[in-house]
């Protein structure tokens, strides 16, 4: 399996494209669209912030995919105040993890559609690969891991290298975090490759506390 990372003109929030025998997974859809001849098979949402739902609608639209991610994604999703986009040129402006702070066509309004929910944890096989989907509340209450083969951790904005989880976001929870996320994370083996919401790849033992 082929892991592709775009990054998007979001803050430079990075989209991931898992390629296997000309079909995809495509998790956190941004405004750049190019399937580069592969079959969209689902889009996957690690939670429901603007900068990691912005091309949703787009991929939807060219492809047919159906969208999944948690319950509580999906609801938040189609609250334009909850999934941050009504208030994201502010938090652009104040944001200290990229430079990149001039966002083009921020559309205030935006919402999007999930298809399939999830609660808990949900598991599936996709071309010979294991999938596993749990919920990891904290940064946000959509929050989610995703675990292909038990190797390859995408982790959206709930894992950062050498940093703590930003819990502070309308939302967030460090309770939640501390009690119910942190352990999960912690059971997982420290050689399990972190594919984050932002910035480079790192083993799991890198991250923050």
């Amino acid at each position: 399996m082929l892991v592709k990372r775009i990054i998007s003109d979001m803050l430079e929030s990075n989209m991931y494209l898992l390629i296997e025998t000309g079909h995809m997974l495509v998790i956190d859809p941004c405004r750049y669209f190019k399937t580069e001849g592969n079959i969209a098979d689902l889009l996957i949402l690690t939670h429901e912030h603007y900068d990691h739902i912005s091309g949703v609608n787009l991929w939807k639209e060219k492809t047919g995919a159906r969208v999944l991610g948690s319950k509580a994604c999906a609801d938040n999703c189609m609250d334009s105040k909850k999934n941050m986009s009504r208030h994201f040129e502010a938090f652009c402006q104040i944001q200290t993890f990229t430079d990149n702070r001039d966002v083009k066509d921020i559309d205030k309004t935006y919402i999007c559609a999930v298809d399939n929910t999830f609660t808990g944890t949900y598991r599936f096989d996709w071309r010979g690969n294991n999938i596993r989907l749990f919920e990891i509340p904290g940064h946000s209450m959509g929050s989610i891991g995703i675990l292909v083969n038990d190797k390859l951790l995408f982790s959206g904005d709930s894992i950062w290298k050498n940093e703590e989880t930003a819990c502070g976001f309308p939302g967030g929870s460090l309770k939640m975090w501390n009690n119910i996320s942190k352990p999960t994370i912690d059971k997982l083996p420290g050689d399990v490759i972190v594919y984050p919401g932002h910035g480079e790849s790192f083993r799991l033992s890198e991250r923050g506390k």
